[in-house]
Order: structure tokens, then C-alpha cells, then sequence
């Protein structure tokens, strides 16, 4: 029994430093944007994005999506992604956002 405890528990962790490291990446995707450094913004999204999208693959892998002891961890990638998505089409923040 400690054995799975184990695993699981070195899991979690790399899924919490991954998901640190996404939510980074989202902090400097928020900052590009809000300087208006296109490119920039574009990179961090892109990486942000496929940071989440990749935990929430192994988590489905996992067969731990879904379960109540990991779903904090589902729903932290998938929020990072909504966020993401909302700011791309609602342009903001932006240095101008009117245009």
C-alpha cells in the first residue's frame, strides 16, 4: 500500500511543479500583452498551453482526471487554458484595448 502512496505522491509533485512553471509562463504571457509585445505573448501562450494540455493528457492517461484526490489538478491546467483563451479574444490586457 505504501508503495502506490509513494507513487502517487511523486506524481502530484511533478504535476505541481509543472503546473508552476505553466502558471509562470501565464504570468509572462499576462505581461507581454499588457506591454503589447505580440510575439512574445504569442510564445507564452503557446507554451502555457501546451504545458496544461499535456498534464491534462497524462492525468487522462492516468485515469486520474476525473477522481476527487487529482481533480484540483485538472481543473488548475484547465483554468490556466480558459484564462488563456478569454484574454486572446477579449484582447486584454493590451497597452490600447480598443484596437
Amino acid at each position: 500500500m505504501s508503495g502506490k502512496r509513494n507513487r502517487y505522491h511523486d506524481f502530484e509533485r511533478f504535476t505541481v511543479l509543472g503546473l508552476i512553471v505553466a502558471t509562470i509562463f501565464f504570468i509572462a504571457f499576462l505581461s507581454a500583452a499588457g506591454t503589447g509585445n505580440v510575439w512574445l505573448k504569442v510564445i507564452y501562450a503557446i507554451i502555457a498551453i501546451g504545458i496544461c494540455t499535456f498534464f491534462l493528457w497524462v492525468l487522462y492517461q492516468k485515469r486520474e482526471l476525473l477522481r476527487p484526490r487529482s481533480f484540483w489538478m485538472s481543473v488548475w491546467s484547465a483554468a490556466i487554458i480558459v484564462c488563456i483563451l478569454a484574454s486572446i479574444i477579449l484582447n486584454f490586457p493590451s497597452p490600447n484595448i480598443y484596437v
